[in-house]
């Protein structure tokens, strides 16, 4: 999944000049950055259906993600479309989480295959209970508990959150279906597995420097290029793993004591032809070339907005903002800034000014 978006609260009294922490929590929180440099999650994030679906991506993969969907779609016709549709593999991401002694796609598969639907599929429902209060009746609900079941239900209408759907109507058969796809996935995804590990291995190599010069929400934003955590009381661990299918999105998920960013990887981590233009340059270019674009960023110019109040001012939908947003973090024009519940944008003018020095660089003027 992409970066959360805005949800809605009141707006504040007085316009914020600069990028404020919003504090919700009564103190601040302390967490451990952790980094993992797996290829169990780009296993799992391939499946995303954003992923090669810009330039971002290179070419050849772009194409082998089509061609290898495509084949594995005739061999596992049942519940593929549905599958990818709803991110059922971005939610199982949680599951590699909290096993860190997986790190191929056939260690992944084989170890839910042993630990069976439940220990698997509650991780569908993590984004239905942010606050984890739902937590105990997620494993009954999932082996059968009638009680635990009309609970969710009732709690978390299916119109709502169509993933667990499924899960709670007949949890084994969902399970099958689900690791038949990721099994069919892992062989296909062999073919390209040590060459992302290589590219995931070279991204936190050169981040040796800005580890070692940052810290706790620094850091964070320097990695996802953009996104400023403000973790809520309780989180004791981010951890921050680079992925190359994910490039240009962020996916984020969130555990009872921990959340994930999955980063997509810097470009001078990859093997680029030195006669194309750099992937920045391309996205802020591209960003900056749109009217609705360019309103939404001097309306940030004089103060930190949520989505709904951007949808408001320029009377656009809520999704149509959404895919602008989209469209300037992952240039590098805004922060993202998620504190706890609440999520809004800033702009980053820094970037602004070196919206040439990219273009410059690569011309070798």
């Amino acid at each position: 999944m992409a970066a959360r978006q805005a949800r809605t609260v009141a707006r504040p009294a007085e316009p914020a000049k600069v990028a404020p922490v919003r504090d919700f929590t009564g103190g601040a929180p302390q967490f451990a950055i952790e980094w993992d440099v797996r290829p169990a999650y780009d296993f799992l994030f391939s499946l995303s259906p954003e992923s090669g679906q810009t330039d971002d991506l290179p070419s050849p993969d772009r194409r082998w993600l089509k061609d290898a969907r495509a084949a594995l779609g005739e061999r596992v016709k049942d519940g593929f479309g549905r599958l990818t549709k709803e991110e059922i593999p971005i939610h199982l991401a949680g599951y590699v989480v909290d096993r860190p002694e997986l790190t191929t796609a056939a260690e992944v598969v084989g170890a839910m295959r042993a630990d069976g639907h439940v220990a698997v599929l509650r991780h569908l429902f993590g984004d239905m209970h942010s606050n984890h209060a739902m937590d105990p009746l997620v494993e009954p609900a999932l082996g059968g508990d009638a009680a635990a079941i009309a609970e969710l239900r009732s709690r978390y209408p299916a119109a709502k959150h169509s993933i667990g759907t499924a899960a709670l109507e007949d949890p084994a058969a969902e399970f099958e279906m689900v690791l038949a796809i990721l099994e069919g996935w892992a062989e296909a995804f062999a073919e390209v597995e040590p060459r992302v590990a290589a590219i995931l291995q070279r991204d936190y190599d050169l981040r040796a420097e800005d580890r070692a010069s940052l810290a706790g929400i620094d850091l964070v934003e320097r990695t996802t290029n953009g996104i400023r955590l403000v973790p809520e009381p309780g989180i004791r661990r981010v951890i921050l793993a680079p992925s190359y299918f994910s490039r240009p999105y962020n996916f984020l998920l969130g555990g009872a004591d921990w959340r994930f960013d999955g980063y997509p990887v810097a470009d001078a981590a990859l093997d680029l032809d030195p006669l194309a233009p750099p992937a920045t340059v391309l996205r802020l270019h591209r960003a900056l070339g749109d009217e609705t674009r360019l309103r939404i960023l001097k309306l940030l110019a004089d103060r930190d907005l949520y989505l709904t109040e951007i949808a408001e001012l320029l009377e656009l939908s809520k999704p149509t903002i959404k895919h602008h947003l989209a469209m300037l973090r992952v240039a590098g024009l805004l922060t993202v800034i998620e504190a706890g519940p609440v999520t809004y944008y800033h702009l980053r003018r820094e970037r602004l000014d070196e919206a040439t020095g990219g273009l410059r660089a690569f011309l070798g003027s």
